[in-house]
């Protein structure tokens, strides 16, 4: 179960450094969260 914690952590922080230095990516993820949250509203 650490392992999961430590796979959740490595990806927000690598999507958080995404965002922040290469143009573009912002719109990427949010569309992609809104995918998600669409389905799981649903």
């Amino acid at each position: 179960m650490r392992n999961f914690y430590k796979v959740v952590v490595v990806m927000v922080v690598v999507t958080i450094l995404i965002v922040l230095y290469v143009p573009g990516a912002d719109d990427y993820v949010e569309l992609t969260f809104q995918q998600y949250l669409g389905r799981a509203a649903r």
